[in-house]
């Protein structure tokens, strides 16, 4: 019995076809390494990128430079990706947020991660907190009641459709209390310190100095299991929301005619995460990382596409 194609079928065709020469190009090692970041110098995936590009490079033989793209919710470094020679060897350090969605807020072309790129590899697995200012509620409950008191909150993220919003909309429906998105194109934690939102989520690395300083207070972690440098903070799941646990990070992507490579590529990676100086850089951050083997990075991003395709349905009524 024979099926109909599906249109995940049909653009891994059409990409096949239109990378077939790409392909073979891409038989034998790039003459560099580029990663290429969707975020200004500076921040953390920029550091990231720093961080692992020169090992990787010496282990591959090959001069290694970072590229920042931002801007355009990751679709300029997307894009930059894709158009450059495949002897370049520009790869995508980013999240979902940068391939799979990006479509959705820039009216551009839908890519997959696992047509247009293919992951070679995860980069970190990262936490994220739920925090308030430093005049909020001190519980995740008393969050809830005082909301609830107040008619509904605001709540701060990045942009619309971001991980960030997602978080937080499906915590706020978790919390029973009706709340109003607030994205912001520049920094929300001086809204949030002064009080004109009300609540965040937001990766660990991001806010934890100034939880540290006073001038915000975390309520809860999302991960599984309390974090070692937030002891103190509860877990969603002991404050009796287990279902609201998200742990997301940050892959490195190749585009599909570097595929070949995709086993060695991991390799390089993961050699360059066990460098020790890589590694102390990596816990002095307070960031976790992630050396998986090729198959089960893949295994992860498959994972990480269905969680976030359901908090987008539930959100936006649509997934991609």
């Amino acid at each position: 019995m024979t099926h109909p194609p599906t249109r995940r079928s049909l653009l891994a065709l059409a990409a096949a076809v239109a990378l077939g020469p790409r392909r073979v190009a891409a038989s034998t090692s790039p003459k560099a390494l580029q990663i290429v970041v969707p975020a200004p110098p500076g921040s953390q995936p920029d550091l990231l990128a720093r961080w692992l590009v020169e090992p990787m490079a010496r282990v591959a033989g090959v001069p290694g430079t970072v590229s920042n793209r931002p801007g355009a919710a990751g679709a300029i470094a997307a894009d930059a990706v894709l158009a450059a020679p495949l002897e370049a060897g520009a790869l995508l350090l980013g999240g979902l947020d940068h391939v799979a969605y990006v479509h959705l807020q820039n009216n551009r072309r839908p890519l997959d991660p696992f047509v247009e790129f293919v992951p070679v590899g995860t980069v970190n697995r990262d936490s994220w907190l739920v925090v308030v200012g430093p005049g909020g509620p001190e519980a995740l409950s008393k969050l809830a009641d005082a909301a609830r008191r107040a008619g509904g909150l605001h709540y701060a993220s990045g942009g619309e459709g971001s991980t960030a919003h997602l978080l937080a909309a499906r915590l706020c429906r978790a919390l029973a209390v009706d709340a109003v998105h607030v994205p912001y194109r520049d920094p929300w934690l001086p809204d949030l310190v002064a009080g004109r939102v009300q609540l965040a989520v937001a990766p660990t690395p991001a806010v934890l100095g100034a939880v540290r300083g006073g001038q915000l207070r975390a309520l809860a972690t999302l991960s599984p299991e309390r974090l070692a440098v937030a002891a103190g903070v509860p877990t969603v799941a002991e404050l009796g929301h287990p279902g609201l646990a998200f742990q997301g990070g940050l892959f490195l992507f190749a585009p599909a005619g570097l595929a070949a490579l995709a086993p060695r590529l991991n390799g390089w990676l993961r050699e360059a995460m066990a460098d020790p100086e890589v590694a102390r850089r990596y816990h002095d951050a307070g960031i976790d990382p992630a050396p998986l083997e090729l198959e089960a990075a893949h295994t992860a991003v498959r994972g990480r596409l269905r969680e976030v395709d359901a908090m987008r349905l539930a959100v936006f009524g649509r997934a991609r």
